[in-house]
């Protein structure tokens, strides 16, 4: 088993309701779990799954084996961090090199 080269960073929890589809009165949502990341509150530009460009307020990185949370998922961050429930806009798996580990990341609202 190999270990996780940033497993140190991972000390910030927060919880995920991941999207699990969409119903005829909105999104539905699996049970509430807890993943383990750091975040980072960082205002910036990033893609949504439809192409369109909007600004995310956070991001949470995640451990590379993270079971994929979709767009459209929801966020609650700690309370050191506002405690507010966001919103999913993108996700992505960073595949690293030599000097840079993969990991998962998730950008917020």
């Amino acid at each position: 088993m190999v270990s996780d080269p940033l497993a140190r960073w991972w000390t910030q929890p927060v919880q995920v309701q991941r999207k699990a589809a969409d119903g005829p009165y909105g999104p539905t949502f699996d049970p509430p779990a807890t993943e383990v990341g750091k975040i980072t509150a960082k205002r910036k530009k990033v893609l949504a799954p439809d192409g369109s460009e909007v600004i995310s307020e956070a991001r949470v990185s995640l451990p590379f084996v993270t079971a994929q949370i979709p767009p459209g998922s929801l966020v609650t961050l700690p309370d050191e961090f506002g405690g507010r429930t966001a919103e999913v806009l993108a996700d992505q798996r960073h595949w690293g090199t030599e000097l840079t580990p993969n990991f998962y990341s998730i950008d917020l609202t």
